[in-house]
Order: C-alpha cells, then structure tokens, then sequence
C-alpha cells in the first residue's frame, strides 16, 4: 500500500531528524544497581535538538488505561501527517501514592519518548546483556509504534501484548517487571536464577517442565522489589 504524500513528507522529516540526532550522554544514575542512565530532560533536549528545522513536532498524553496511568507519544509533521505509539501502562504498587504515580509517568514518559526516536537512553550495564546468548528486550512492547495518517483515528490503544498462553505471560510480567524495576531483562533472569537456586522448595526445578518454570518465575517477578 502507498503510503499518502502526508506520510511522505513525515518519513523524510524522520529520516533528517535520524542524521541530526546526538545520542545525549547519561546524566542520571541507579545506585542500586551501580549504573547510568539518561534522565527525562537529558532524552528531551536530545530530541528537541534533532527536531530542529525538520517540520515534526510531538506530544506525550497521560491517561488512564484499564485503571492504571499511562502514557503515549504522537508525532506530527506541518504537512499533516501523523505517527503515534500504543498506550504504555506500567503497574502501581499497592497504596501507591499520588507523588508514586508521577513518578511512575515520569518514566513511562521517559522510557517511551526514548523507544519513539530511537535515543539510547537504557541502564548502562556494560554489555552484560549483549553478552547473553539469549539476547533481551529493554523496551516493553507496547512502546511500539502504529503508524497512521492525520486523517484516520488513532488506532489500537490497548497496546498490550495478547495473554493467550503461558509463554507470553512471562514475557508480558518480565516487561512490566524490567520497567518498575529499572533493571535490564538479563538482570531480572539473573535474579530470578538466583532466586530458584536458593529456594529449597525449587530442589528438583530442572525436572520441571517449561510451563512450570514459567509459572515459578513468574510468582517470583511479581515479588520483586
């Protein structure tokens, strides 16, 4: 399907703000984890910096999606085509507070605007979880894009990976735990593992089937913390 000259003319506006852009150094850190990050305003600047003369703009709306706050980026261009992310929910812990519930937009807002323009703004772990054979995501994917016109609405918000089996259960909770945690995908394995290890109840785990240890390290993401 062609794509409309709207979409055309946003494409190629991307494609100018992609050589304009200067990944932003990582101003902000974790000290539980002993790492580096690129805060907020640091993934704003860099943004608003590449967007300069290319004729896009964006938004970030807060919302509230089956109950919980959520966030999505929209894009325009002047010519009037438009690009906008799924709705991005992240779980509140019980008796959360207002102050915990902008703090928990404030890195929906973050962790998407980062996603959304391609600007590298993860934990910096020195390359342990490139090193891992089986490789992670950082971003949850409801953090992915939909792409539309100006002229058509905006499209699936749910934004939620589908919950059909059991496999994408665990994926969906190491998502959500990777973004209330702060941590890296390979992290949260490494300490669920660790978890198992020392659990005298998990004895015969590697008897276990698949569907299981899903369960089992599902029950133990959830009590993370």
């Amino acid at each position: 399907m062609e794509a409309s000259e709207e979409m055309k003319s946003l494409y190629k506006a991307l494609a100018k703000f992609r050589q304009q852009l200067k990944q932003p150094a990582k101003d902000g850190s974790n000290p539980y984890l002993k790492s580096t990050y690129v805060t907020l305003d640091g993934v704003i600047k860099a943004v608003d910096t590449a967007l300069e003369g290319t004729g896009l703009s964006y938004i970030q709306e807060a919302a509230t999606s089956d109950g919980l706050p959520a966030v999505r980026t929209v894009l325009f261009h002047e010519d009037g085509g438009m690009m906008a992310s799924g709705w991005l929910s992240l779980p509140l812990k019980s008796g959360a507070t207002p102050q915990d519930v902008g703090s928990l937009l404030t890195y929906a807002k973050r962790y998407q605007l980062a996603a959304f323009f391609g600007v590298s703004s993860d934990v910096d772990d020195d390359g342990n979880s490139a090193s891992s054979q089986n490789g992670s995501q950082r971003y949850p994917q409801n953090a992915g894009y939909q792409q539309q016109n100006s002229y058509h609405g905006s499209g699936n918000r749910g934004g939620n990976a589908p919950k059909s089996d059991n496999s994408q259960r665990y994926h969906q909770v190491l998502q959500e735990t990777v973004a209330r945690l702060g941590m890296t995908a390979e992290e949260v394995k490494v300490a669920v593992a660790s978890e198992v290890g020392q659990n005298p109840q998990y004895a015969n785990y590697k008897k276990w089937s698949p569907e299981a240890k899903q369960n089992v390290a599902i029950k133990i993401m959830k009590g993370m913390k």
